[in-house]
């Protein structure tokens, strides 16, 4: 009888779907302004959907924003450590699900913070959407996108937490089954 998976196969191809994708994002900052010229081919192809994006997020079309450059590094390490929950979940490794919800955390807070930067600013801080689309374009090109690395890192967490979380009698068994080293004992209380 096959062993069931170590992480669900929807968190799974979550994590290899978002690191392409994040991947893709970190090259289109990392190489700006190459990769969104408003008239070059690889900016109206392969990055077709980031210059769109950036037509609403005014951050993404500046090639100097240091919140993009600093979030692209960010998303490198993230982008790995997505990669490798999936690789250890392939072999077995009781360090993917741990890793799979570390890689989650850090995706979703990630976004959480880049999204409240939007919400409500302090009056003087200027507008970082353009004057391009209205609320249903923001809407659609900022807000649902985004969403999405909210929405998807948070329900991979929910569903990784039972995995994580085991019962104290399960855990007290398990820390329970093995050698301790000589004079190590059972803490108990006074």
């Amino acid at each position: 009888m096959p062993r069931p998976p170590v992480l669900p196969p929807w968190v799974a191809t979550w994590l290899l779907v978002s690191g392409v994708i994040c991947l893709v994002d970190v090259i289109y900052t990392m190489f700006r302004p190459y990769t969104n010229a408003p008239d070059g081919f690889v900016s109206n192809t392969l990055f077709y959907g980031w210059k769109l994006y950036s037509s609403v997020d005014i951050r993404y079309a500046d090639t100097k924003d240091v919140v993009t450059c600093s979030t692209g590094r960010v998303m490198l390490i993230e982008i790995t450590l997505n990669f490798l929950a999936v690789y250890l979940a392939l072999k077995r490794s009781r360090h993917a699900l741990l890793l799979a919800f570390t890689t989650s955390a850090f995706v979703f807070w990630k976004t959480f913070w880049y999204l409240v930067m939007y919400i409500n600013p302090p009056p003087g801080t200027p507008s970082f959407f353009t004057d391009n689309y209205g609320y249903l374009g923001i809407t659609l090109i900022f807000w649902i996108p985004n969403g999405v690395w909210v929405v998807m890192p948070f329900l991979a967490m929910c569903s990784l937490w039972n995995k994580l979380a085991l019962p104290v009698e399960y855990q007290e068994q398990e820390n329970n089954n093995y050698e301790k080293p000589p004079g190590l004992s059972t803490l108990s209380s006074p």
